[in-house]
């Protein structure tokens, strides 16, 4: 039995679900719509908006000449102070608006921002009374002369650009986790995907050793049971390349009982690090293809050849398969779908660092995929 199975079976005596962890972990992740907003990148877009914000409000204004460029920089100033403190107190508050839910945690935050702006805009109106020039009026007073119309005013800027920018992430977040249900899908249906060619030559197989040879049957059902688990299984956490492997050379040993010597396969990777965490199910549907359109079009069969590399960064497999003359190769759409379908998971798992490249030669067919080396 493989080792693999442990992370695929049904848990009992009180160990809990992996599939009831995850939909209370998307549960959570509903409710924070929220972005972090103690990271680099969110600060630099809230402060971009706040001096976009600034520029609108200083040219509404229309003073002219010199006193426009200081209107300019007093309410940048004071909107980028209003900005990264805002920032600042929901990045504190961010954890407990998570367990809230959607409606309250925009009340709360509608509530710190509206707050800030408060107690910003009469800490302003105070500095002004203490500090102020109050011979100066208009434009050339960095302080307000009216304490009640400043705030007024600020607080009702605010209410509208906090508006849009709370509306602005909750419906980015929508989108975001939509594309995400949407990208687990499809990568649930190409785990449970298990074609029905080796399904029912795999039965066939055992009906037949069930008369010849009842031990080489069971063991077949038991690599069959493996395979069904690691593939229905829950695999949406990286395995080790050596669980992934063991998938690959139990379907290796079922299609040896069908094909005999017809089926060699050269495994070359003796020099690459077992631990290296991998999607689940990325090799072995190589094999399979390697198989179904390299060596079952062959009578005298051929040898697939298994290399791996690694290097400081990347991780690289190699799959090659002989190819069948022209006449004889099988319709190629479901092996460039299933190559497709491991490139879109390649992507989600890893983004641009990860790569899937397909050769097609004179004599064989070569499959290269490379993963970023992670332990």
């Amino acid at each position: 039995m493989l080792p693999v199975q442990k992370q695929h079976a049904q848990p009992t005596n009180g160990v809990a679900n992996p599939s009831s962890e995850r939909v209370r972990a998307a549960a959570s992740a509903e409710l924070s719509y929220l972005p972090d907003f103690a990271a680099s990148g969110n600060v630099l877009v809230l402060l971009v908006i706040a001096q976009i914000v600034a520029l609108m409000l200083a040219l509404v204004r229309d003073y002219p000449g010199a006193a426009f460029w200081q209107s300019l920089g007093e309410t940048s100033l004071l909107v980028l102070w209003l900005a990264v403190t805002s920032a600042w107190l929901l990045a504190i508050a961010r954890p407990r608006l998570g367990r809230v839910g959607a409606w309250r945690s925009t009340v709360i935050a509608f509530a710190i921002v509206l707050g800030n702006t408060a107690v910003s805009s009469a800490a302003v109106c105070w500095i002004g009374v203490q500090y102020g020039d109050p011979t100066l009026s208009g434009p050339a007073s960095m302080f307000p002369q009216d304490s009640w119309v400043f705030m007024s005013r600020n607080l009702l800027i605010t209410m509208v650009v906090t508006a849009a920018v709370l509306r602005y992430f909750y419906v980015t977040h929508e989108w975001r986790r939509n594309v995400e249900t949407a990208a687990e899908s499809r990568i649930t249906a190409l785990q449970a995907r298990i074609r029905p060619h080796f399904l029912f030559n795999s039965m066939n197989t055992i009906a037949a050793l069930t008369r010849t040879d009842p031990r080489a049957a069971e063991s077949a059902v038991e690599d069959l049971a493996d395979l069904f688990r690691a593939s229905l299984g829950n695999t949406d956490e990286p395995i080790s390349l050596e669980q992934e492997l063991e998938v690959a050379h139990v379907y290796e040993r079922m299609e040896q009982q069908r094909l005999g010597a017809r089926l060699r396969i050269d495994w070359q990777l003796n020099d690459v690090p077992m631990q290296t965490r991998v999607p689940g199910l990325t090799i072995q549907p190589l094999l399979e293809n390697a198989i179904y359109h390299g060596i079952e079009p062959l009578a005298e069969g051929g040898v697939i050849t298994v290399t791996g590399a690694a290097d400081q960064n990347m991780l690289t497999i190699s799959v090659a398969n002989p190819l069948a003359p022209q006449d004889q190769r099988r319709r190629q759409g479901g092996h460039h779908l299933a190559l497709d379908n491991i490139r879109q998971r390649l992507e989600l798992a890893y983004g641009g660092r990860a790569r899937l490249d397909v050769k097609e030669l004179a004599d064989h067919f070569l499959v290269v995929i490379g993963f970023p080396l992670t332990a």
